[in-house]
């Protein structure tokens, strides 16, 4: 798991960087109980991507 340490919105996405990055490979994202497709992202160390328009900062991200 890992911790939203900075989030900001793009268009209709979230990009959420994260503390640490899971070393295996993953799916989905689940925060606070809400599962989350990934959404491609290049070019952004330490950072995902969601379709949302929540704010996650210091939210716990569960790589699924």
């Amino acid at each position: 798991m890992s911790k939203v340490i900075d989030c900001f919105k793009v268009e209709n996405y979230m990009v959420l960087k994260v503390d640490e990055m899971p070393k295996r490979g993953y799916n989905k994202f689940r925060i606070e109980g809400i599962e989350f497709d990934p959404v491609p992202i290049y070019d952004m160390p330490q950072c995902i991507a969601i379709e949302s328009n929540k704010q996650f900062l210091n939210k716990v991200i569960e790589f699924i």
